[in-house]
This record gives C-alpha cells, sequence and structure tokens, in this order.
C-alpha cells in the first residue's frame, strides 16, 4: 500500500485532533441529502482507512453542508473521497469533520466501476485540481480489493452483468477467508490476560499525570470486580446535613457513589494517546466503545480486576476510545440501554419498599430535634441577638460552571497576582522578580467587568493562512485582505484566501475573588483573557460572525448570562457604559482554571495611544521596573458553562 500522500493525515489521526486537515478514506456509511431547517443542504458521512471490520462510529462522521446542492458530494458504500482542509471540531462531545456553506473543502470520489471491464472512475469537485498521481495511487489502494483481483486472474468466468458491488467491509472479510474472532466481551464475562472490546457506560472519570481513568459499567456483575455498597440512610442523611462549612475549616465529604451498585463497574486507565481523546471528549454518562482493553490484576493481590488501554506500537496515532452517539441503533447499544432501564426499575422498586421506614426514621429525627429546641433558653425581651454566620449560598459556586481537576484547591485572587514562586535571588544579595511563570491555578472568582463592551464583538475574523505567524511578522497582512481583493478583483488566490477566513473567540473578563475583601483592604481584580479553543471549550458554541447570525447572539447572551447574572443589563444601563466596582456584584461565584503565561511587553507604546476602554492597567503604558521586555497575562482555560 503506498503510503499517505504529503499533508494528508490518516483518519485516525483526523478524529482525535480539532483543526483543519486533508483526508482520504473510504465511505463506509452515508446519509441521502436533506434540507436543513435553513437555506443549506447537508450531506452525512463516514469515513475509514483502517479496521473495517470494526462498527461503523469508529470511523470519522462527516456533514458537508452547501446551499448548491450540486457542489455537494454524491456518495455511496465503497467509493474512496479525498477531502482538503476540512475542518475537525467538537459537536456534543464528538470531533466531527465539518463543510460549511464558506470553507472552500474540495473533494474527489474515486468510484469502482463493475462495467464491461472493472476500472475506476474519478469525480471532482467544481472548479477543482485534480488529485496528484501520488494521491490517485493511495486512494486506488484502498478501493475494493476483490473485484480487481477477480477481473484480472478470471475475467471469463463471471458475467461482468451480474458481478456484485461489495463493500470493502465484505471484500476484506472474503478475501482474508478467515473469519476474526470476535472481541467484543461483557463485562460479566472478563477474565484476567484477555484483551476484549467494550460497549459501556461512563460513571465516572478521573484525571491523573498522562492518564486518564474511565470508570465504565454495562449493568452485568463480574465477582471479580470491586464492589460499591449502596449507602444506608445515616450515611445519606449525613452527608446532606454535613455538607462542609461556608469558612473552609472542614474538609467537605467526598462525593457519594451514585451507581450502578455491586459488583458492575470496571476501572478502566487511559495512556496517552488514548487519554488526550478521552480527556477532552468524553464525559460523565457518555457511552463509549473502547476496543483493546487488557484486563488485568492490580499487583496490590487485592484479587479486583481492571483494564487498561496503552498506546500502539505499530500505529501510534491509532485511538481505541469513541463516544457513541444517543441515537445509534446498534444492537450491543440497545441491550447495554435496556439493561440500563431494567437495572434502574428494580433499584426504585427496592427504594420503595423502604420508604415506609426510612420515613419513620426521619420523623422520630424531626421529632428530637423540636425536643431539642425547646430546651434552649428563651431570648429576653431587649436582648438583641448576635449574627455569627453568613449565609453560605451567597459564596456557593455556581453548580452550572465546572472546572477541570477538581481535587486541586483554589486561590485567591491576591494569592496568584503575589505568587512568591516568582521572586529569585542571585550570589551577591542581587534580588530580582521574574516577570512570569507558565503555570495554572484554580480560583474561586465573580465577574464584575467585561470588555470588548457589546457581545458582538466577542468573536473577531482571522486569517488561518496568517495565524501561523507572529503578531510581528503578521503586522498589516491581516487587515490588508479586503484591500487587496478590491484591487485585484479577479485574482483567484484572493479569492481562496477570503474564502478560508475564520471567526475566533477573543474577549476578556475583569474578575475578582467570590467573598469580600477584609475591611479597609481593596479588592484584587484580575484579568482573564478568554480566546480560541478555550473559549469553545468555555461556552460550547463556534465563534462566527454574531452580528450575521442573531441566534448565535442570542444563544451566546444566555450562556454568558450563566455566567456573570445581570452584568451586561446593568452595563448597558450605565450612561457612559461603565460598571461600578465598588458596588457590591450581583453574579454568582463559579470556579475556574487560570493559567499563566507571559507576551512581549509592548513598551513601545505609549499611553495616550492606548485604549482607554480596554481594561489596561496604567503602568503597562512603559516600561515597568523588572518586565524583562514581558508582560504577565491570565486566560481562562479547562472551565465549562453546562
Amino acid at each position: 500500500m503506498p503510503p499517505l500522500p504529503p499533508k494528508f493525515v490518516d483518519v485516525n489521526r483526523a478524529r482525535s485532533t480539532q483543526g483543519y486537515v486533508s483526508v482520504i478514506g473510504v465511505v463506509v456509511d452515508s446519509l441521502a441529502k436533506i434540507k436543513t431547517g435553513g437555506s443549506s443542504f447537508v450531506a452525512t458521512f463516514t469515513i475509514k482507512d483502517s479496521d473495517f471490520e470494526a462498527p461503523a462510529w469508529t470511523g470519522l462522521k462527516i456533514k458537508y453542508f452547501n446551499d448548491n446542492e450540486d457542489l455537494i458530494p454524491d456518495l455511496r458504500l465503497g467509493d474512496v473521497i479525498l477531502l482538503r482542509n476540512i475542518r475537525i471540531r467538537l459537536h456534543h462531545g464528538v470531533l466531527l469533520g465539518v463543510a460549511s456553506q464558506w470553507d472552500a473543502v474540495p473533494w474527489a470520489i474515486f468510484r469502482q466501476s463493475v462495467e464491461s471491464r472493472p476500472s475506476v472512475s474519478l469525480i471532482c469537485s467544481p472548479k477543482s485540481a485534480e488529485p496528484t498521481p501520488h494521491e490517485q495511487a493511495y486512494a486506488k489502494s484502498l478501493l475494493n480489493p476483490l473485484v480487481q483481483a477477480s477481473s484480472e486472474k478470471q475475467p471469463h468466468q463471471e458475467t461482468p452483468d451480474k458481478q456484485p458491488t461489495v463493500t470493502p467491509d465484505v471484500s476484506r472479510k472474503e478475501a482474508s477467508n478467515v473469519k476474526k474472532r470476535d472481541s467484543f466481551t461483557l463485562i460479566k464475562d472478563l477474565s484476567v490476560g484477555a484483551y476484549v472490546d467494550l460497549v459501556a457506560e461512563v460513571v465516572k472519570t478521573f484525571r491523573e499525570p498522562d492518564k486518564f481513568i474511565l470508570y465504565v459499567t454495562d449493568y452485568t456483575t463480574n465477582k471479580a470486580l470491586f464492589e460499591y455498597a449502596k449507602p444506608d440512610e445515616e450515611e445519606e442523611e449525613e452527608e446532606e446535613g454535613r455538607p462542609g462549612d461556608e469558612y473552609g475549616y472542614r474538609p467537605r465529604p467526598k462525593r457519594r457513589w451514585k451507581g450502578p451498585f455491586g459488583r458492575m463497574t470496571l476501572q478502566v486507565t487511559l495512556f496517552p494517546p488514548h487519554s488526550y481523546f478521552a480527556e477532552e471528549n468524553v464525559k460523565e454518562q457518555d457511552y463509549v466503545y473502547l476496543r483493546k482493553v487488557h484486563i488485568k490484576e492490580p499487583r496490590t493481590g487485592s484479587g479486583v480486576i481492571d483494564g487498561r488501554i496503552h498506546g500502539d506500537r505499530l500505529f501510534p496515532d491509532k485511538i481505541y476510545v469513541s463516544v457513541i452517539e444517543e441515537n445509534d441503533d446498534n444492537p450491543r447499544v440497545k441491550e447495554l440501554k435496556r439493561r440500563k432501564l431494567e437495572y434502574w426499575k428494580r433499584n426504585r422498586l427496592n427504594k420503595a419498599q423502604d420508604q415506609d421506614s426510612k420515613n419513620a426514621k426521619k420523623r422520630k429525627k424531626e421529632q428530637q430535634q423540636q425536643q431539642q429546641q425547646k430546651k434552649q433558653p428563651v431570648r429576653e425581651e431587649g436582648q438583641t441577638e448576635i449574627t455569627t454566620t453568613i449565609n453560605a449560598k451567597k459564596y456557593e459556586p455556581n453548580k452550572n460552571i465546572q472546572a477541570w481537576n477538581p481535587s486541586i484547591p483554589t486561590r485567591s485572587v491576591t494569592d496568584i497576582l503575589t505568587n512568591e514562586t516568582h521572586n529569585n535571588s542571585l550570589p551577591g544579595g542581587i534580588q530580582y522578580r521574574l516577570p512570569f511563570q507558565n503555570l495554572c491555578y484554580r480560583a474561586t472568582v465573580r465577574v464584575v467587568d467585561f470588555f470588548p463592551p457589546k457581545l458582538e464583538d466577542f468573536a473577531v475574523p482571522y486569517n488561518p493562512e496568517y495565524a501561523v505567524l507572529s503578531d510581528c511578522d503578521s503586522d498589516g497582512l491581516g487587515d490588508s485582505d479586503d484591500d487587496d481583493e478590491s484591487v485585484v478583483n479577479g485574482n483567484a488566490s484572493q479569492r481562496r484566501r477570503r474564502s478560508r477566513r475564520s471567526w475566533e473567540w477573543r474577549f476578556c473578563l475583569l474578575v475578582e475573588d467570590a467573598k469580600p475583601a477584609p475591611p479597609g483592604q481593596p479588592r484584587d481584580r484580575m484579568k482573564l483573557f478568554v480566546s480560541g479553543n478555550d473559549a469553545v471549550h468555555l461556552l460550547k458554541i463556534d465563534a462566527v460572525d454574531l452580528r450575521r447570525y442573531p441566534d448565535k447572539l442570542a444563544e451566546l447572551r444566555e450562556k454568558l448570562f450563566i455566567l456573570w447574572g445581570d452584568l451586561e443589563e446593568r452595563k448597558n444601563a450605565s450612561p457612559d457604559g461603565r460598571i461600578d466596582l465598588n458596588a457590591t456584584p450581583s453574579s454568582k461565584p463559579f470556579t475556574c482554571c487560570v493559567k499563566e503565561y507571559g507576551v512581549r511587553c509592548g513598551c513601545d507604546v505609549s499611553r495616550d495611544e492606548r485604549d482607554e476602554d480596554a481594561m489596561t492597567d496604567d503602568e503597562d503604558g512603559g516600561h515597568k521596573s523588572g518586565c524583562l521586555g514581558w508582560e504577565r497575562r491570565f486566560a481562562l482555560h479547562g472551565t465549562t458553562i453546562m
């Protein structure tokens, strides 16, 4: 088989990374073109370039949109399609290839013909160049080898019009004449040392350095698994009644296991590159397809088995973790959902039978509390009551916003800004402070201001062709595209450059600590820049021209309302568009991940040239003492609005 052509990646690598890629693959699943709710048509298909025996969902799903139906590829099962510069993006937790109306994604279809003489026909998208000889050779190598072999060796033994057209799934199985062993296994049938494939639901996830751990179940029981006991009534009430304290003196209890109970859950440890993919794309309650899970018994000798997925030495870019879509009608997925439904039905029935006894215990406990309250001393007339507690809910983080690494404690804004690890000393007593370090923190903050002042400006256009250049290298390039096009209107290169223009999120949040500063002390605040993939992860919305798509603007406004409450309304109501930063904030605090980094110091920019509304510090206008040519910045990352 010829090697991959230059600038192309294999399908497994494409479906594990985000960005623009060029791929060649066999169509293993395809839906007819349909009209969307808007003005576009869409074709949905799945491609693979290896492992054709595995289910179709292990391939790369692609959605191709266009207002002109003739510009969308018309595909059949078994076709080989070449796609250039298609964008891989995250959609509902699954990486998809998406060609939008404004993307220039040329395609070429290689189709096996079984007319009077077997041959390969080539169909290219309008106004696109033919594939190179290297690209054609690789694409043809993915076509049905059985039809080619039979036509070359024994063309006279079979009438051409009766020769069947078969897909790569069938042809490769027949050509081998060996039926591969099905590695799919239920959890109840696991045994130490086996390599198995699993279809399961993710119950819990856990991050470790260079590892990602999944706790999965298919609702079958194996005696060699760890037993998760169902909590009794007293434990449940204790957890509900003692969630920690508002000042952080008592640690909060560990999150209670919510089921399934018993020996139904397998711990699967993922190593790179599978861990990287799962950390970005797999979440609790997802259904997943896990391949080549090695069942092992820990060295502790506990007798409890677990699973591990290591990297493939022969195919280091292969990913053996797939997220199954909710509407997948695979029989194994249906059986899993049926077992889940039956399990929770039984669990609810048992819970209802125990409810009477639990209610009796609860009533008895309430009576004891009432009797205890009667014994408390009565406050005399004129005696004032001293309030010793603060409403804990006021400072409770927003549960609709989640951040990575919940096991890492949070730090205050003051601690982050004055991080003592930046202080350094040299021999001779020379003291200096590092301008920045590449560090990550967790903090509980609330938003008190944002920039730009209009939500329509939160997304900005950029040209991917110049995105790899530094700010200095690209000065004048990004802003000159439109001018160049107006001068050279017929230049095809300029038109292609314009078609590659994309949009990205770019905005800034001004945040402060969730809890107020002690009396007489100022509140420390910090600017958090939000852009690129970090912003997409936060909002779960791809950046578009917000002035052109009011529905996306409305969706963004709803998302940000969860983040900052009525901050936008109060800012718009202000005559000069400014927020009183000393006023008591009304937004709910949230926990987020913050990364510290550095950028080249803009010391050549005078104070007068800076934007007064850009939430910049006064001292940023000139050289700061000890800046060493770098400016310290902070960015939001690893945080999601649910």
